[in-house]
């Protein structure tokens, strides 16, 4: 169940209470209180941080470092996919490396050019559009539509 435990007061016991339906990918990710400069979230949640369409999921990529004391903590599920290790938990995934053959910005580099919004770094707007066109799939295509007008309406844009 997604969601975290209450202590009952006088029990020792704990009871899941499920996390709010309406929260948003900002509060998911602050929630989680990872440590500054060591991660991004990428994939369709700028789409939500900018208010084009809500995340089915919040994919996070964390240094190296961040992701050995997730693993660490017993906290998170494990699942290995295209040989990489996702941790899982709450409808968030985790992995330390966001490049692969189609797509070659490491994580480190996408931290350094993230786009703030409220406080949490996303993956910019350029290489959102970059990495959605690597993954080529019918979801991604008009994500990508979505951003490019987006650029289109506010050419000013240099740190998107």
């Amino acid at each position: 169940m997604a969601g975290h435990l209450v202590l009952v007061q006088g029990t020792g016991v704990r009871i899941p209470v499920p996390e709010p339906k309406n929260m948003s990918i900002i509060d998911k990710v602050k929630k989680l209180n990872l440590p500054s400069g060591q991660y991004i979230v990428y994939g369709s949640g700028i789409l939500e941080a900018l208010g084009f369409r809500e995340s089915r999921d919040v994919d996070i990529s964390v240094t190296k470092k961040l992701h050995q004391l997730l693993r660490e903590s017993g906290e998170w599920r494990e699942e290995i996919r295209y040989g990489k290790i996702f941790l899982k938990k709450n409808g968030i995934e985790i992995n330390s490396q966001l490049d692969w053959d189609e797509y070659q910005t490491t994580t480190a580099e996408a931290i350094k050019t993230a786009k703030n919004v409220n406080g949490i770094p996303f993956l910019n707007i350029f290489e959102t559009i970059k990495f959605k066109k690597a993954l080529g799939r019918k979801k991604d295509l008009s994500d990508i539509k979505l951003l490019e007008q987006y650029l289109t309406k506010n050419e000013n844009l240099r740190d998107a």
